[in-house]
């Protein structure tokens, strides 16, 4: 008999039908990458409401993890096929397997009939040579018969029962060999649907595992896609409302660069323009640089936009000194930036350069004041369209912003 693996097995079927799955894809899910990212955001992008953007930072994982859902959907779908297939290939099998048991029970029934019947007719010549020879024996039966009227007619009629009882016999011999073979064939078929069943019920189990497994990754890639979808319309929605903020942000920079020329203009022409000696240091020394000067690609209206200083990782509360000898051109509140101090340090190399210190929590000096590179000036925070403790850095040259690490590294 042909054993079968028992049921036993279905977690390692499962195991090879079913591909690993992945921890859910709904990028909500995955907090650190998200508070990461968030912090990162509000760190390029200065002013960046949080929920806008956690918005973002959910909107770019979900991205992410498309492709990789979209995959593991594919695949749970194909071992589903997979699945469904051989659970129609098992049942098919299986009913053919049953139609050939009962066939075969058909013709073991006819066989045992056939039999049955040839016992019979044997007994029935049996019984006539008895009847007519008074003895038993088959050899008496045909001495019986050839003691006919005439020698032709007696031998005739022995060679005629003799024939006929042979062909009985080898009747009866052929269909108990046949109905041998049958009773064989059939039990080999009863083992074979007892294997196919145990093969379609761990089938049942496998195919059911794979739906559930398709709906997951199914359910998964939805919600990658609705998360995605609704984030965007977020962003779509604050669109113009991050512009207006922008462009009211680099008018203010505008403004202030414009008030920082014409200072210099004004301070040129009195020849008071020779204070500082053009040698800078760093502000935040030993504090994380949290975010570069540079242009960027604003997340919400996809316009490049320049980040116009240098971001320290300052705690808030922390002094902040001058990075060189100067002359103070204001000190006080300016809107985004905060407490603000801006520092004209004469001209390096032909050009005027100025440095500003922003979204402090207060100020320590006054316009007109002069300072030495050290002095404490103010005290950092997160005050304006800040998200959190830093110092903002900036370096004007010549009225315009530029990077500041070439002056202070």
């Amino acid at each position: 008999m042909k054993r079968r693996l028992p049921l036993l097995i279905t977690a390692a079927v499962l195991a090879i039908v079913l591909p690993a799955t992945s921890a859910t894809a709904d990028p909500r899910d995955d907090k650190s990458k998200v508070d990461d990212r968030v912090k990162e955001l509000q760190q390029e992008f200065e002013g960046l409401d949080e929920e806008l953007a956690r918005v973002i930072a959910e909107r770019d994982e979900a991205q992410k993890a498309l492709p990789d859902a979209e995959e593991a959907s594919r695949q749970a779908d194909d071992a589903l096929a997979e699945a469904i297939q051989k659970d129609e290939d098992l049942a098919a099998r299986l009913t053919s397997a049953e139609n050939a048991q009962t066939d075969l029970k058909d013709q073991i029934k006819s066989g045992a009939e056939e039999i049955d019947k040839h016992r019979t007719q044997a007994a029935r010549i049996g019984r006539q040579a008895y009847q007519n020879s008074g003895i038993t024996s088959d050899l008496a039966m045909l001495l019986q018969m050839a003691q006919g009227t005439s020698a032709d007619g007696g031998i005739g009629r022995v060679d005629s029962a003799v024939r006929s009882q042979q062909r009985t016999i080898d009747d009866l011999s052929e269909q108990r060999a046949l109905n041998q073979n049958n009773e064989e064939r059939l039990s080999g078929v009863t083992d074979e649907i007892s294997g196919l069943k145990d093969e379609a019920a761990e089938a049942v189990i496998a195919k059911e595992a794979a739906q559930a497994d398709a709906k997951k990754k199914a359910d998964d890639l939805n919600n990658l896609i609705s998360t995605k979808d609704a984030a965007e319309k977020t962003i779509s929605d604050n669109k113009d409302k991050t512009e207006k903020q922008l462009e009211d942000e680099r008018a203010e920079q505008d403004r202030l660069a414009k008030k920082v020329r014409d200072w210099e203009k004004e301070q040129e022409k009195k020849g008071n323009f020779v204070y500082g000696d053009g040698v800078l240091a760093n502000p935040a020394k030993g504090f994380p640089i949290t975010s570069q000067f540079g242009y960027r690609i604003h997340p919400i209206t996809g316009n490049r936009k320049l980040h116009t200083g240098t971001d320290f990782g300052v705690p808030c509360g922390t002094p902040i000194r001058a990075a060189g000898d100067g002359i103070v051109v204001s000190a006080g509140w300016a809107g985004g930036y905060g407490n603000r101090v801006v520092i004209s340090h004469g001209k390096i190399k032909g050009k005027s350069i100025a440095s500003t210190y922003n979204h402090n929590t207060s100020v320590k000096v006054r316009d007109g004041q002069k300072v030495k590179k050290g002095d404490v000036i103010s005290i950092s925070g997160t005050t304006g369209a800040s998200t959190g403790c830093h110092l903002h850095f900036e370096i004007m040259e010549s009225g315009d912003y530029v990077n500041a690490m070439p002056f202070i590294s």
